[in-house]
């Protein structure tokens, strides 16, 4: 609203706001219709950017003909995939059906340390340093509810385990060759479950003896440590675990890859696990906590073995690999149409051309080799439903009271769209000469006639025929030497329509003719709304000069009355 005094009907009784309201409103006609016109802008804008995302995906669609060899597509399958898996690695795989039978699967060689890694306890030595892997602390622990005190600065293994033995109804034992304690129920043809541990227990012996969890069994019942009771620190170092001096700075080899120990008293044991395992040694190995023992197996499958050979530092002797016990893996063996083979592995790439199969058990399989149909019928279908989505986004545009009503380019489009999919292709071969002969139409009586609105129908089970029949004959209708293909035709033909540069981003782009014409339709508005400022401005300055002149005559008029009266009262 303009600014400034304004008196409002006070003299003439007339509702001026009311009346510059309507005055105004006349004025706004011209906007009002500016910004329909630019809702419809708008519309269309939008309506355009539709057109062109879906024009997109049917070229993308188009693309995929052109670009992945879709129609020469195999697929491998397997008909037991219990005993085998295949696929495809080559486009020139034979094709064909192979009886494959499996005998054996390759497996691994296994080496495993020949004995544990720790050393054993010393039973007379005070329990903090008797070597325990996990040492035993000071304080109580409880079988079958007695309870049993350590003092682990002062007594010995062969202290505690007397001490077992004469106070519970329980015999404990020590044996140095599996470096494990036995406890056994003392009654001989007792069956009753050895008690271990209470909740005010406060020594960690039972646990640092690997008796807690051990497995009971027999008459009288009897349980050993789970593992040796000197079981390694994996992540300790090699002098914490082997002792100063065992293991030293030097070399090694597996499998003649040599290996170094830098600093025995910095480096781990997991560290020089991980070394080997990043060596190309060919194995990877790991230490096993239950067994207290390195396991190695080999990467490779197969009848090999893995050869070990110490150097300067020691390790194989210490983790005891030097003389590991290896259990030789199988080579894999199976025949193909009665032929046999022997590989050292599972996964098959030299016996079949172009196909890759891996073993997954012992039994019989048959690989077929044949032409994708598959992926070929879901790349038309694919087409087919971008086109049908396309053509009903442009037709719903055009429709009548719709923002691209009779919009001739748009509609110039659609009609090139659905000519061009109603082709006879000339450079097509075999006897498909169109897409009505491999079972795609409309689904009406003019099964392929561009008049018709109906979206296009594929018939899968007429489509599969032809691609068995002749499939280079339906490629042709699709892409071919002479580039009339519907691929190539849609494709070079949406690439233009479609492009960054082209007419439909050039139109409904952010900068395209529709956005420029909304802004200067905007502009317009503004023009407008300062000219309809300016004016009612005026129109109040008017009616407010009104009032005045009208306040004027009012005041005149009432001298004049009262002049009048008084010449009246003198009797003149």
């Amino acid at each position: 609203m303009a600014g400034g005094l304004f008196v409002s009907g006070l003299i003439s009784g007339i509702d001026t706001d009311v009346l510059i309201a309507q005055l105004m409103a006349l004025e706004r006609t011209p906007i009002n219709r500016t910004r329909d016109r630019i809702g419809l802008l708008e519309d269309q804008q939008d309506a355009v950017r539709d057109i062109r995302t879906d024009l997109l995906t049917l070229f993308n669609r188009a693309q995929d003909f052109t670009l992945n060899n879709v129609f020469e597509g195999i697929s491998g399958t397997s008909s037991d995939e219990t005993v085998l898996t295949a696929e495809i690695s080559s486009t020139v795989a034979s094709r064909g059906s192979y009886a494959v039978q499996v005998t054996q699967l390759a497996s691994a060689t296994v080496a495993v340390s020949s004995s544990y890694l720790g050393t054993p306890v010393d039973p007379d030595a005070t329990l903090e340093d008797a070597g325990f892997g996990l040492t035993p602390t000071s304080g109580t622990f409880t079988i079958n509810g007695t309870q049993i005190t350590v003092d682990a600065t002062t007594d010995s293994l062969n202290d505690i385990i007397q001490d077992i033995t004469n106070n519970t109804d329980v015999t404990a034992s020590y044996s140095a060759v599996t470096n494990k304690i036995t406890l056994t129920n003392t009654d001989g043809g007792s069956s009753d479950i050895i008690n271990l541990g209470a909740d005010d227990d406060t020594s960690n012996f039972l646990e640092a003896g690997r008796l807690e969890g051990a497995f009971q069994s027999g008459t009288p019942t009897t349980m050993e440590s789970t593992v040796d009771i000197s079981v390694v620190d994996p992540n300790a170092t090699l002098d914490d675990v082997f002792g100063i001096g065992t293991v030293s700075a030097g070399t090694f080899q597996v499998n003649g890859v040599t290996l170094n120990i830098t600093d025995p008293s910095t480096e781990t044991l997991n560290d020089i696990l991980n070394d080997i395992n990043s060596s190309g040694a060919d194995v990877t190995a790991t230490f096993d906590s239950s067994t207290d023992t390195i396991r190695v197996v080999s990467d490779t499958l197969g009848s090999r073995t893995m050869n070990f050979t110490d150097g300067t530092s020691g390790f194989l002797a210490a983790t005891n690999l030097d003389t590991a016990t290896q259990t030789t893996g199988n080579d894999a063996q199976f025949t193909v149409d009665g032929q046999g083979y022997t590989r050292n592995s599972n996964t098959i790439t030299d016996v079949i051309g172009g196909v890759s199969f891996t073993l997954l058990s012992a039994g019989s399989s048959t690989v077929t080799v044949t032409d994708d149909v598959d992926t070929m019928v879901d790349t038309i279908e694919s087409f087919v439903e971008a086109y049908n989505t396309a053509i009903g986004t442009i037709d719903d545009a055009l429709a009548e009271d719709e923002a691209l009503e009779n919009d001739a380019s748009i509609r110039m489009i659609m009609s090139y769209l659905r000519s061009s999919v109603f082709n006879i292709i000339d450079g097509a071969t075999g006897e498909y000469r169109s897409l009505v002969d491999i079972g795609v139409s409309t689904g009406t009586e003019d099964a392929f006639s561009s008049d018709t609105l109906n979206a296009l129908q594929v018939d899968a089970t007429a489509l599969r025929d032809a691609l068995n029949a002749d499939r280079e004959s339906v490629a042709s209708l699709f892409i071919n030497d002479s580039d009339d293909g519907i691929a190539n035709i849609f494709e070079e033909y949406l690439r233009d329509v479609t492009s960054t540069t082209g007419f439909l981003q050039s139109r409904a782009g952010a900068n395209g003719t529709i956005a420029d014409q909304i802004e200067s339709l905007n502009d317009r508005i503004d023009q407008l709304e300062q000219r309809l400022d300016q004016k009612e401005e005026r129109l109040r300055r008017q009616f407010t000069q009104m009032e005045v002149m009208l306040s004027s005559f009012q005041s005149t008029s009432e001298f004049l009355t009262m002049q009048l009266a008084g010449l009246q009262g003198l009797g003149v």
